[in-house]
């Protein structure tokens, strides 16, 4: 399983074929500060770690995919990165099934939540270091993730 580069775009595993080799992450995307900062903690892990970390589709597990639930109770680890108290994402995930194995939320890390989709790039790196150093650094045996 590896990465490839298409034009600009950096390719990643394909969930669904490598979900048993893949730390899946389901994020909160809402419409705040902190389901933004939610979103793109996702998306770095995903693209500093992408043969290990992958996020997936939080929305399609939410609509009942059959897929896309098979990806999340395939998975290595399950990861759920919500952004306030609501804890939407470990939520969608429970109501399916899912046990998330890690989980963080964004406004209890001391980001506040604003009606903005703006963030801080202090906090997105503050909260990916959280969970790299919690809960990615018990997977160093399998691959170097500092």
């Amino acid at each position: 399983m590896s990465t490839q580069s298409k034009g600009n775009y950096q390719l990643l595993p394909h969930c669904a074929t490598h979900a048993e080799n893949l730390i899946v992450v389901a994020t909160c995307d809402g419409a705040s500060s902190v389901g933004q900062i939610g979103n793109e903690v996702a998306r770095r892990l995903t693209k500093t770690y992408p043969d290990m970390v992958r996020m997936c589709c939080l929305s399609a597990v939410a609509a009942g995919s059959q897929t896309h639930l098979d990806i999340f109770r395939k998975a290595k680890a399950v990861i759920a990165i919500n952004g306030c108290q609501l804890m939407c994402a470990s939520n969608v995930l429970k109501q399916k099934g899912v046990k998330p194995t890690y989980e963080v939320v964004v406004a209890k890390e001391g980001a506040s939540k604003l009606p903005t989709l703006d963030f801080d790039e202090e906090d997105v790196e503050r909260i990916a270091r959280k969970i790299v150093s919690e809960f990615l650094s018990q997977f160093r045996g399998e691959r170097d993730v500092s």
